[in-house]
């Protein structure tokens, strides 16, 4: 059996996904490719991640501007720039015969069904797509010919319906997320073990991520914390972004700070998110995924994109965050959480209710099933 697996570079989380899924195929005896949408053309893959981090961090006021607009309007057909992308896809598909196909990305699902539309592949390919955000951004119409979408959570249901897919086409699993984050780790001695290896002092622990990239003005963010005088560690990831880890570092040194753990890119993650307290981050579908599988509060950022706005709301409502209006809010809301167990309580016993650290695992045994039932 062959699984290929279509994503895209915008951000690292498609990526994330396939190589998650990727793992629990080969993990299956399933032979396994991942394959870039405009893998044919490395520039156009660096030009289209570039441009989304810029949109992101520039004008996300303009973005939410157009991702509103084209939600309220249907589309007929996918865009000349993005049908130039099939032939390469075609030829993947052709090459590798595949029994099955997974879109990461909902580019990849468009193309797919206008593959389908128009007889250019094996029509008992088994073809899944994920719904990659809390939330449906535009096009998801043109998707409706794969067989699947799985989706995080039931409340996009009605709009997927709404969009033209029927209802046993939906699945809900939640969203592939790395293999290491499959088991919830708590507290007891796992955690004070972990708090040692990572030479972290046992008290109050916040984490700042910014994702790969490192998005956000966390010096300012860590400021306003800090003024608050509060007995507690901050561990900071800054990921790629080294001249934010380079404005902190110099902060740091200039005013001999000795609570702030400033790191630039880790490969160990998963272990500074299962001993912390709570973490502030963005609300990137893949972070929060992983943020709710260890368990532990978290409060989401300010001025973030449309579709990062649905799903702050959606914890906030929830219970499982709090979230900051403006960058300065930052010291104020550690320090609710610090100074009320009761809130801090509940809040870990909500995020029970959405943790699903083997969406990858759920997903890949579902499409295997479906290839043999066939």
């Amino acid at each position: 059996m062959r699984a290929l697996i279509f994503t895209m570079t915008c951000g690292e989380g498609h990526n994330m996904m396939a190589k998650s899924l990727a793992g629990q195929f080969e993990n299956k005896g399933v032979e396994t490719k991942i394959i870039q949408v405009f893998g044919y053309d490395e520039k156009k893959v660096v030009n289209e991640n570039k441009s989304f981090l810029w949109a992101c961090k520039h004008i996300p006021h303009i973005y939410d501007y157009i991702w509103t607009k084209l939600c309220k309007k249907t589309s007929k057909d996918v865009s000349k720039r993005l049908k130039e992308a099939i032939p390469y896809m075609l030829e993947n598909i052709e090459e590798f015969k595949p029994d099955i196909i997974v879109c990461t990305h909902l580019y990849a699902s468009n193309n797919i069904t206008y593959m389908r539309k128009h007889n250019m592949i094996d029509k008992n390919i088994l073809v899944g797509t994920i719904l990659q955000d809390f939330c449906l951004c535009p096009y998801w119409e043109l998707s409706t010919g794969v067989d699947y979408v799985f989706q995080p959570y039931e409340n996009t249901t009605d709009d997927l319906l709404n969009k033209g897919f029927k209802r046993e086409q939906i699945i809900t699993t939640g969203l592939p997320i790395r293999a290491e984050f499959a088991d919830i780790i708590g507290g007891g001695n796992k955690h004070d073990d972990l708090r040692l290896h990572l030479n972290l002092p046992d008290k109050f622990t916040i984490l700042i991520v910014g994702g790969g990239n490192g998005l956000g003005n966390t010096l300012k963010l860590l400021k306003s914390i800090l003024k608050k005088n509060l007995d507690i560690t901050i561990v900071i990831i800054n990921g790629k972004n080294k001249k934010n880890y380079d404005k902190i570092q110099k902060y740091i040194e200039k005013h001999n700070i000795s609570n702030v753990v400033n790191l630039g890119f880790v490969n160990n993650i998963i272990e500074y998110m299962s001993c912390v307290d709570a973490t502030i981050t963005r609300c990137g579908s893949s972070v929060i995924s992983e943020t709710l599988t260890r368990g532990k509060p978290f409060i989401t950022r300010e001025k973030m994109i449309l579709n990062e706005k649905i799903t702050k709301k959606i914890f906030i409502d929830e219970g499982c965050s709090l979230g900051l209006n403006k960058i300065t809010d930052a010291g104020d809301k550690v320090e609710e959480l610090l100074n009320n167990p009761e809130l801090y309580k509940s809040m870990c016993e909500n995020i029970k209710k959405f943790a699903r650290p083997n969406a990858s695992k759920d997903i890949v045994e579902f499409l295997i099933k479906g290839v043999k039932n066939k």
